[in-house]
């Protein structure tokens, strides 16, 4: 019994200091104020960074490379996925694109596939303001899915701006 109550103890006070975007319990993520269906539809430019969280090998994408992304935003904030799409220029593929973004304060959870029916994505997850501009991480791959560029996986800061 006495195991048990320290580990509930231990969960408790874990969670009751955890005040980052991506919290223990729940749904992650919180965003940086609200956003309109126009401010969060249309064309935006994401310039990644890598970091060292993930080892980043065998073809990961180059650090300082702008992905691109046409976003059409309904108005619950799903994005729509036959009309939205991402490049990675100077490649002029459209790719699908898929996701939300909550409207009521900006957290954006788009799932970035190589091509329609694909196991490879990837994950880009942060805040997107009333501001035309965005901040997250990109994640290769996507959870649950196959890696796109890198073999062990890639991380990314990631900046955006909407054109």
């Amino acid at each position: 019994m006495r195991p048990i109550v320290i580990c509930l103890t231990l969960s408790v006070l874990a969670v009751a200091c955890e005040n980052s975007a991506n919290k223990l319990i729940g749904i992650v993520g919180t965003g940086g104020g609200a956003v309109t269906q126009a401010q969060a539809t249309g064309d935006w430019s994401f310039t990644l960074r890598k970091t060292t969280t993930l080892p980043c090998s065998g073809g990961s994408l180059a650090d300082g490379q702008v992905i691109t992304a046409h976003l059409d935003v309904l108005s619950d904030g799903t994005v729509t996925a036959s009309t939205s799409s991402w490049q990675n220029p100077p490649t002029t593929t459209a790719r699908p694109i898929s996701g939300l973004v909550r409207l009521s304060d900006g957290f954006t959870d788009l799932i970035l596939n190589a091509s329609s029916g694909s196991a490879a994505a990837m994950e880009l997850r942060g805040t997107m303001t009333a501001t035309n501009a965005f901040t997250g991480t990109l994640t290769d791959p996507a959870p649950g899915s196959s890696p796109m560029f890198s073999v062990g996986g890639c991380e990314y800061t990631t900046s955006g701006t909407k054109a």
